[in-house]
């Protein structure tokens, strides 16, 4: 899935055989120049890279990117007259129009009439193509708007000169910054477009950035990726399926002696539990709230439920699924797992089969199907504390809509056992939401899962795999 990254997409795009140019657009703190120097840092080391700055000082960034200040250039850095690779045609034509009076351009109101005196930096530019001619090199302008308004000079001219003769006649990388949101002729002639923007969702701040344009790259039917500016640096988020093992994988007992607390399973967790534990006490009621139906969003929720399973069974602790995904979790741990440990797994099901890890449900009414006498049973051979999943749509599927009062009461009724999750569409959500101990809002952007469990931060959720391709969720907060 590495291409289909942003950054996977991006380094794909400057690998074509011929050079290509790269406008960054997007208004002040979208987060533009972290997002230059974060894809430069990524290929450093197998491509010459040089930062251009207009700022006065970017010792800031000199402290975020330590290697950055050693490929800067720099006015009073000195260029080498000699240039014997790079094409330098449209800047000898610049030359010749202001030493011919044709194209008046000013440094600080005194007419200049020598190049080198007028952009000393480009010539570095120039120099450092010529020095890394055929090595791929890549450029970041920052911003192209400051550096032609510091000299009065159009910006569409400056982008010109250097596209010419360095991207199209020369075979170098540029990624130019700009400051406005659009400049239709820089963004026509560019080879490539990025968007960057902010948004409010929910009262979080969410940030995005969009594929335009891509020349020669498939920008595939997601061109928008969010992304994170924690602790200042620029984190792209990526998206994929999430995807279970169809072989069997050896999991390791793991003791629990606490009969207090019940352990989650997923170091993750802790982010969102207040506590900041990777447990919660006996008899809690944790909440996950899917603000949006989407296949994203039960996917991720399934994640977590799963790994929750996987690891309370881990600890021959008991779980009780009966929630809509209880199939799905059943075929993929029977797929994962050995067959010792599911016997603390027990799902619920309205049938008549015969079958000593399933609850057979008549569906007249929830105190019926889960009387005390029958949990104990289908538990006996399991430790505590156990887990209990519920899910609102399955059980309004099975009993109807007036099940809050039964399930309140077989809640209160487990809870000196162990810890019970909900899972809970939006429309039912307001019913139950404050008799929860801990609540988890899932909710989708632009095709990401977004998590949060109080108002301050806001994670996206994504796959990520063990040494056994055993997936497990990853929290990345969104600043």
């Amino acid at each position: 899935m590495e291409n289909e990254s942003l950054f996977g997409k991006i380094n794909e795009f400057f690998s074509q055989s011929r050079g290509r140019s790269l406008i960054v657009k997007g208004k002040p703190g979208a987060g533009k120049t972290t997002f230059a120097l974060e894809f430069l840092e990524s290929v450093r080391e197998n491509s010459p890279v040089s930062y251009l700055s207009s700022r006065s000082s970017d010792a800031s960034l000199y402290e975020t990117f330590k290697w950055l200040e050693s490929v800067s250039i720099k006015t009073e850095d000195a260029a080498t007259s000699e240039l014997v690779n790079v094409n330098t045609e449209s800047l000898s034509k610049l030359e010749r129009m202001i030493e011919e009076g044709k194209m008046s351009t000013s440094i600080e109101g005194n007419l200049v009439l020598n190049i080198q005196d007028l952009l000393p930096e480009i010539k570095l530019i120039y120099n450092f193509v010529d020095k890394n001619f055929n090595g791929n090199p890549i450029i970041v302008i920052d911003s192209i708007d400051a550096i032609a308004e510091k000299y009065d000079m159009n910006e569409n001219v400056l982008f010109s000169l250097l596209n010419t003769d360095l991207v199209e006649k020369s075979g170098a990388n540029l990624i130019v910054i700009i400051e406005a949101k659009e400049k239709p002729k820089l963004e026509y002639f560019a080879d490539g477009v990025i968007s960057m923007d902010y948004y409010l969702k929910n009262d979080f701040l969410v940030r995005t950035a969009t594929i335009e344009k891509l020349r020669g790259i498939s920008i595939s039917s997601s061109p928008i990726y969010i992304y994170s500016l924690y602790a200042g640096r620029f984190l792209p988020l990526d998206r994929g399926p999430v995807l279970y093992p169809n072989t069997k994988i050896k999991m390791p007992k793991v003791e629990n002696t606490d009969l207090f607390q019940v352990p989650l399973g997923s170091a993750e967790l802790t982010k969102l539990n207040p506590t900041g534990e990777d447990s919660v006490p006996l008899g809690s009621l944790i909440i996950l709230h899917r603000e949006d139906e989407s296949t994203g969003v039960n996917d991720l929720v399934n994640l977590m439920k799963n790994n929750m399973i996987k690891n309370a069974i881990s600890q021959n602790r008991g779980v009780i699924d009966v929630t809509s995904g209880s199939y799905e979790s059943s075929r993929v741990l029977t797929a994962s797992l050995e067959t010792e440990n599911l016997k603390h797994y027990i799902t619920a099901e309205k049938s008549k089969k015969s079958n000593s890890f399933i609850i057979n449900l008549e569906g007249k009414s929830i105190a019926e199907d889960f009387p005390n006498e029958v949990v104990d049973f289908f538990l006996s051979n399991s430790s505590r504390p156990n887990l209990y999943f519920f899910s609102s749509d399955f059980l309004i599927f099975t009993y109807g809509y007036e099940f809050f009062g039964d399930l309140l009461n077989l809640i209160n009724g487990l809870r000196p056992t162990g810890a019970i999750i909900i899972i809970t569409d939006d429309d039912y959500y307001k019913r139950i939401s404050h008799y929860a101990s801990l609540t988890i809002h899932f909710r989708e952007a632009n095709g990401y899962v977004l998590v949060n469990s109080s108002n301050r931060r806001l994670y996206a959720a994504t796959p990520k795999y063990d040494a056994d391709r055993w997936p497990v969720m990853k929290l990345s907060e969104i600043v």
